[in-house]
C-alpha cells in the first residue's frame, strides 16, 4: 500500500506539473484525491473476475481512470486510447516514470482503434471518464469480447439501457453497463 501511495502521489505531481502546459485536468490540486483518484479506484468494483483482464480506456486525457487503476492492478493490461498527441506524450511519460509495464498508449482516435482487427474483441472492460457516452459505447462495440463491460463516470441520469448495453450496476462514481 505504501508503494501505491507513493506512485499515486508521483502521478499527481506530474499531472499538475504538466497541466501548466497541456490541459489535462480542471480539478484543483487540493481536490484531486477525492475527485480524481478515489472515483477511479471505485470503478474496479465492477471488474469481472479474472487475473489478467484487458482494459481499454477511451479518451484517456490525463490518465484517468486508467493510471490509478494500472497502479493498483498491475496484473491487468491497460490500453490508453488518446487522440491528442500532447496528452499521449504525457501518458507515455507517466507510464515510463512510474514503471507501469502493464500500460500501453495508442495515439489514435477511438473510432479507428475500435475498427482495427488487431484490437477486435480483445477487451474485457472499456472505461472512460470524460468522453461522450455515444463515443464510448461505439468504441466498446468493436473492442469488447462477450460479454464485456463498459464502466464510465457516473451521471445521475444514467439510463437503464444505452446503445445495446444494459445498466449492470452503479456506485456514486461509476455506472457499469454490460451487453444485453
Amino acid at each position: 500500500m505504501a508503494a501505491e501511495k507513493k506512485q499515486v502521489a508521483q502521478y499527481l505531481e506530474e499531472l499538475y506539473r504538466w497541466n501548466k502546459k497541456v490541459n489535462l485536468t480542471s480539478v484543483a490540486r487540493d481536490k484531486a484525491q477525492a475527485v480524481l483518484i478515489e472515483p477511479s479506484f471505485s470503478m474496479a468494483e465492477f471488474f469481472p473476475p479474472g487475473d489478467a483482464l484487458e482494459i481499454f480506456d477511451i479518451g484517456s486525457g490525463g490518465g484517468l481512470p486508467a493510471i490509478p487503476l494500472a497502479i493498483r492492478f498491475p496484473q491487468h493490461g491497460f490500453t490508453l486510447v488518446e487522440s491528442d498527441r500532447k496528452k499521449s506524450i504525457f501518458l507515455q511519460h507517466i507510464a515510463s516514470l512510474l514503471g507501469l509495464k502493464n500500460v500501453r498508449v495508442l495515439n489514435e482516435r477511438s473510432e479507428r482503434v475500435s475498427q482495427d482487427a488487431v484490437y477486435a474483441a480483445t477487451a474485457d472492460v472499456v472505461t472512460s471518464r470524460a468522453v461522450k457516452r455515444d463515443d464510448v459505447f461505439s468504441a466498446a462495440g468493436g473492442l469488447l469480447k462477450p460479454p464485456g463491460r463498459v464502466i464510465i463516470h457516473h451521471t445521475p441520469d444514467a439510463p437503464a439501457e444505452f446503445g445495446g448495453y444494459r445498466l449492470f450496476g452503479k456506485n456514486p462514481s461509476a455506472d457499469c453497463f454490460s451487453r444485453k
